[in-house]
């Protein structure tokens, strides 16, 4: 039986970052080897990279973090992209 955090940790996991210099950090992270898209607002997901080097990462470039949150995707989508694999 797979427990519900091994399927969570199959399906997405990123971290969720909002700063006013996105631009600067995503060149700042994806030269480190993060994987970077565009949210709405001043957010950005972020993947390949946890959240303690993302912030020690902005700020040895002076850039301000606003926000800075793990995610996962909800149980239910796990399931269902589990399923599917049958």
């Amino acid at each position: 039986m797979i427990e519900v955090g091994e399927l969570t940790q199959q399906v997405r996991r990123d971290v969720y970052v909002r700063s006013p210099r996105r631009s600067g950090l995503t060149k700042v992270l994806t030269a480190m080897g993060a994987t970077v898209l565009t949210e709405s607002g001043h957010g950005l997901s972020v993947t390949g990279m946890d959240p303690c080097t993302i912030a020690s990462t902005a700020a040895a470039h002076y850039i301000p973090i606003q926000q800075l949150t793990p995610r996962t995707a909800p149980a239910q989508d796990a399931y269902l992209k589990t399923s599917q694999r049958r």
